[in-house]
């Protein structure tokens, strides 16, 4: 696992199969901390070694947001693999993560 600190917004290479994951916050607030915690939290258990996640903090680098269309934080982008996905808020609600993932837990 790697939690970038510095965000590419053309990721290198991303070995195939592994998910890189950018995050939109706003800052350090309680929902920002949340969504982290949580999108961890599932990274750590079903995608061991094979993810990235990558933070923009909307108020330091707006420019990265508007380049993505995020107007609502916190965002998650999926981009690889693709096909690109979005999921917006403080990601709590598991099951849907791991659905709009494509993680096979995400199933009833």
């Amino acid at each position: 696992m790697k939690d970038a600190h510095q965000v590419k917004l053309h990721p290198g290479k991303v070995k195939r199969g592994d998910y890189l994951l950018r995050l939109f916050l706003v800052g350090n607030g309680p929902n920002s901390k949340q969504a982290l915690d949580n999108l961890r939290s599932v990274c750590k258990e079903f995608l061991e070694g094979h993810y990235t996640i990558e933070t923009v903090d909307v108020v330091k680098d707006s420019a990265a947001a508007a380049k993505a269309n995020i107007l609502i934080t916190p965002a998650l982008v999926l981009v690889a693999p693709g096909p690109v996905v979005i999921i917006l808020g403080n990601l709590s609600d598991r099951q849907k993560l791991l659905l709009a993932l494509r993680l096979p837990h995400g199933a009833p």
